[in-house]
């Protein structure tokens, strides 16, 4: 994936949504972290936004203008070989067929090495010669190619654990992470989530032509409650499912999914179960009571019980006929 595109909030310095200590800190290292060439590793978990802060950084760089190539490296060695990373050159009928590969695209700009931590182990050593040297070969090619590329990584695994099991080189650990943003969770950053819900709510009616309904307070109580394993990335499919779902210009806490929807009881203490089902019947029975002015017969019906378990549980509640 390769874009010349700068990737930058129309807010002036706010590159990573919020206004939590942990969305100031990350916007004060990418905008420190664009001022200089060092190579950067950047860490947090899955859908924290890790290729996002990349970009960001890169937007705001001297590169800017030049490509910003993703190299996938959990595709390694499946749907990516070594013709696809260095390119590849040959000579037939006195011709030369060359192919350019991802890091050559990437030269003069900022190549993103993406789950760096599952980069097989021959892998690791051309990155290391690449790096270290600043030239690479195309692969049956004869001649170096000088790179002027900067390196941005992501994982989403602990670095030093692989480097102790033996799954990563140490040197190539340490060229890699000349510098370092740890990315927070979402549930590190909660006060974030109504911003980070409007901004995509707004962003996905915009694209799809939709109007931008309004939100109910039911919808920013149950997100907030929920863990949000999937961090940023879960929230944004969120909202673009609550309006695919919901009617035109409306949000619906119906279509939230099952483990993000607060319960409608949630409300209750924790206590005997014998007395909450008393307030409980004692608040339907009296709601339908009024729904149908006093008409035990309506109001049965409504509740999915025989009139005569109705005038049972009315005397036993002590709820008046009118």
């Amino acid at each position: 994936m390769i874009s010349n595109e700068p990737f930058m909030n129309k807010q002036k310095e706010i590159y990573f949504t919020g206004n939590s200590p942990e969305a100031k800190r990350t916007n004060r290292a990418i905008w420190k972290f664009s001022k200089v060439d060092n190579n950067i590793l950047i860490v947090g978990d899955t859908g924290t936004g890790k290729e996002f802060t990349a970009r960001q950084i890169h937007a705001l760089t001297s590169r800017k203008n030049r490509p910003f190539v993703v190299l996938n490296c959990s595709a390694i060695g499946y749907t990516l070989d070594r013709d696809d990373i260095f390119g590849h050159e040959s000579e037939q009928t006195g011709t030369i067929q060359r192919t350019i590969g991802l890091i050559e695209k990437s030269n003069h700009g900022t190549l993103f090495l993406d789950h760096i931590n599952e980069t097989p182990l021959d892998y690791q050593f051309e990155l290391l010669q690449l790096i270290r040297e600043n030239k690479f070969r195309r692969i049956g090619g004869s001649e170096n190619i000088a790179l002027d590329i900067r390196i941005i990584s992501s994982t989403d695994v602990d670095m030093e654990k692989s480097i102790e099991s033996g799954g990563f080189r140490k040197d190539l650990y340490y060229l890699l992470k000349s510098l370092t943003i740890g990315l927070p969770s979402l549930r590190e950053r909660k006060q974030d989530i109504p911003e980070l819900f409007i901004q995509f709510l707004k962003m996905h009616c915009t694209a799809n032509e939709r109007e931008i309904p309004a939100v109910p307070a039911e919808i920013f109580e149950s997100i907030l409650e929920y863990d949000w394993k999937g961090n940023i990335r879960e929230l944004k499919n969120c909202v673009e499912n609550l309006v695919m779902m919901s009617p035109e210009g409306e949000l619906s806490t119906e279509f939230l999914p099952f483990e993000i929807k607060r319960h409608p009881l949630d409300f209750l203490e924790i206590k005997n179960l014998k007395g909450v089902i008393s307030e409980v019947e004692t608040y339907l029975i009296k709601k339908a009571l009024g729904k149908y002015a006093g008409n035990q017969v309506k109001a049965a019906r409504l509740l999915g019980i025989p009139e005569a378990t109705l005038r049972f549980k009315m005397k036993k509640y002590a709820i008046p006929k009118d």
